[in-house]
């Protein structure tokens, strides 16, 4: 998968990790797999979910709060795939 460009302005921890939100898909997805962190030049995000995985994509570079220790960046679901048995 493609890596995007690093993220300015938003939170990096010690070990290149940024805080992230995934929006969109499944209703019943928990809010706990919502908010998480990735590496910085992460463009795409893949969850385990019911028996597939839910895939989210970066589309936008931050929350659009003004606050800098508030920004993450925002992923969007994009789809589904089942796990193959």
């Amino acid at each position: 998968m493609d890596d995007l460009a690093p993220v300015s302005g938003a939170r990096r921890f010690g070990d290149g990790h940024v805080d992230v939100v995934l929006e969109g898909g499944p209703v019943g997805l928990p809010a706990v797999d919502r908010a998480r962190s990735a590496l910085a030049g992460t463009g795409r995000i893949k969850v385990p979910y019911l028996g597939g995985y839910e895939h989210f994509e970066r589309r936008g570079d931050h929350d659009g709060r003004a606050d800098d220790a508030s920004r993450v960046v925002v992923f969007h679901w994009t789809m589904r795939t089942k796990i193959a048995e």
